[in-house]
């Protein structure tokens, strides 16, 4: 009985060493850019309210993040990558419109000279095929 008290305490206090450690191995993140975007928005199939955000690129080529700078609202936009002309470069994010309603469509990146082309998700699909228009919107990145 003793033995398996102090195998259950053991036990415990290595689950809660556990979030110490991965926090610690997990890379700090550096945004990107940040972006100040006046409506409210879908990126990735997630609604996300208007405000400032910081976009981050976190390794994978296929993948970009943007998350509110409260920490209130995030989403993952799977896209494909694609060189731009240097004199098109510019950091900032394009938006699909139709209507009243906005899709992230393009994430720009200056460093790199990319365009990061984002999918379409299955309700931007259905308001283009029903609209078949759509309005192009930047917003420039704050310096």
């Amino acid at each position: 009985m003793k033995t398996r008290m102090i195998h259950l305490a053991a036990l415990v206090v290595l689950i809660l060493m556990i979030p110490a450690v991965l926090q610690a191995q997990m890379p700090i993140r550096q945004p990107l850019f940040r972006v100040s975007v006046p409506f409210a928005f879908v990126a990735g199939g997630v609604h996300l309210p208007a405000g400032d955000y910081s976009v981050y690129h976190p390794g994978d080529p296929y993948l970009v993040v943007i998350e509110k700078d409260d920490g209130r609202a995030r989403a993952m936009a799977y896209v494909h990558p694609s060189a731009t002309k240097s004199d098109e470069a510019s950091t900032k994010l394009v938006f699909n419109k139709y209507g009243d309603q906005y899709f992230l469509s393009q994430v720009w990146t200056e460093p790199d000279q990319e365009v990061h082309h984002c999918f379409r998700c299955q309700a931007e699909q259905a308001l283009l095929a029903q609209a078949g228009k759509r309005e192009l919107v930047v917003v420039a990145a704050k310096r």
